[in-house]
């Protein structure tokens, strides 16, 4: 047989760029929703433009872009009283949620007697007693810190209670066999089968904290994103009420991709599995 003494060169690696990888991999996830939103924004304004909707109902996009940019200084300074009140809501609330879970899981009697409660203050629209907050707490943060609070505060606490009683009662009764107490059982068993619950809570937070902070705005405020929408409403500004909703918006988004983060570098084996990325 006829032997080929042609010598084949090896292969060489495609030359990549450092991190042009992860730039793909987040091309291939960002690029259909940045795509259909651009669309989103042509249509949106080409019906303004068109004259189909009164720029009262829907302005177009461009005009909501210029009063954004004349009025950015104000909005921003909005922006922090509305961004104070809805963070420290947002700390205050999922620090004493997750307490309270803690306390329920390990007390049963606390759980027999004071989780009804708070399930049923759960029920209670917040919307309608903020007038009487109001009278309580006076017309400054407190009523807007105590309306985030409420609101994030029942998420992270039946999240947190279901994450810490999935943990495997095997490896608890281990620990139990090994003399550890009930910091030890909760350090090394409860809150690492909570974290993915607690991360579930807080991700619902990120973006509750800043609704219930623009709605007790709404109530009786002279400050915030909350005042800027009643107001420029009132004065049929809509332009200024979009930027206000949009702005309001990127903030709990920004929120909540900082908390994805954390979620990730908290819990790094859970970055292969599908869906948490």
């Amino acid at each position: 047989m006829p032997s080929d003494l042609s010598v084949r060169a090896p292969a060489l690696p495609a030359w990549r760029l450092p991190g042009q990888e992860a730039l793909s991999r987040l091309a291939r996830q960002v690029g259909p929703a940045a795509l259909l939103f651009l669309a989103i924004l042509v249509v949106w304004e080409g019906v303004t433009r068109a004259g189909l909707v009164s720029p009262l109902i829907l302005p177009a996009p461009s005009d909501v872009a210029a009063t954004f940019v004349a009025a950015a200084p104000r909005l921003f300074t909005h922006l922090g009283w509305t961004s104070m009140a809805a963070l420290g809501g947002f700390v205050l609330g999922n620090t004493l949620g997750f307490a309270l879970a803690v306390v329920f899981v390990h007390l049963r009697l606390a759980r027999l007697t004071a989780l009804p409660l708070a399930m049923m203050a759960q029920a209670v629209p917040i919307v309608a007693v903020a007038p009487a907050l109001l009278l309580w707490l006076g017309n400054g943060v407190e009523p807007k810190l105590f309306i985030a609070s409420f609101l994030v505060f029942f998420p992270m606490l039946v999240n947190a209670m279901r994450g810490l009683a999935s943990a495997d009662d095997q490896v608890a009764e281990l620990l139990h066999t090994l003399s550890a107490d009930w910091k030890q059982r909760l350090l090394m068993v409860r809150l690492p089968a909570a974290l993915p619950f607690v991360f579930n809570a807080l991700r619902l937070s990120a973006c509750g904290c800043f609704v219930a902070s623009v709605v007790a705005e709404w109530v009786a405020s002279t400050t915030g994103l909350g005042y800027v929408i009643v107001f420029a409403s009132s004065q049929y500004r809509m332009t200024e009420v979009w930027c206000a909703v949009l702005l309001c918006t990127a903030a709990s988004l920004c929120v909540y991709g900082l908390v994805c983060l954390a979620e990730r570098l908290a819990m790094p084996w859970r970055r292969e599995r599908p869906g948490t990325a």
